[in-house]
């Protein structure tokens, strides 16, 4: 890995950060619960955000209190998600110009996901917004999800940067502490309509930002 203090690397999540997702897995998550006769809120859709689906699946069969077979439940999950996103999904607002500009400072672009690496394929493409990185790594690549630092590990290895030099941009408690556990000390917390702007900052993040604003950020620091 390379040392001298200027940023070369930017790494983004993607649900919630590049995408509007959050509300897209609510709407399915919603539906999925309410099938089963359960509620679904805000306050337990923040217990599984940022967890790798082989994880936070059961997980949330456990808080929705379902009596069914994993196997079922993700099946019903897949297919109403399936659903949702190929209806609703969209870029969040100004990330195409932070992507753009980011490349323009010749700096690395990096993806680390917890999402599928077919899922988070697919969306991309939809969008446009795969050919902008030059490397990707997807939950299904590593073999313990955020907040362990896994997925960064793996990332900063691909990039062949110093984690001081790296900059990254995460909306949720886990993929903050999963980057700082693998030495990224500028963490920015993404801040939307479902997550918990207090649990950004008390899990390390060194400032809030919209989507919006990720441009501005990025100009200030690179």
């Amino acid at each position: 890995m390379k040392g001298g203090g200027r940023m070369e690397a930017v790494i983004f999540d993607m649900d919630g950060v590049l995408m509007d997702t959050e509300p897209l897995y609510f709407e399915a998550y919603r539906r999925v619960a309410e099938s089963y006769g359960k509620p679904y809120t805000e306050e337990i859709h923040r217990k599984i955000m940022g967890v790798p689906e082989r994880e936070g699946l059961p997980i949330l069969m456990e808080l929705l209190d379902i009596d069914d077979s994993l196997e079922n439940f993700r099946k019903k999950v897949h297919e109403e998600k399936r659903r949702v996103f190929s209806e609703l999904l969209k870029e969040n607002p100004g990330v195409r110009k932070a992507l753009e500009f980011v490349k323009k400072k010749g700096l690395k672009l990096a993806l680390a996901t917890s999402t599928p690496q077919k899922e988070a394929i697919e969306r991309l493409e939809k969008l446009k917004l795969k050919d902008f990185f030059d490397v990707m790594v997807f939950g299904d690549q590593v073999k313990r999800g955020k907040p362990d630092p896994e997925i960064y590990l793996v990332t900063l290895e691909k990039l062949n940067v110093d984690p001081k030099e790296v900059i990254v941009f995460e909306d949720s408690k886990s993929g903050v502490e999963a980057a700082l556990g693998a030495g990224i000390e500028k963490v920015y917390g993404v801040v939307h309509s479902l997550n918990d702007a207090q649990a950004l900052l008390e899990a390390g993040a060194i400032q809030l930002v919209k989507p919006e604003d990720i441009l501005r950020v990025l100009r200030e620091v690179l």
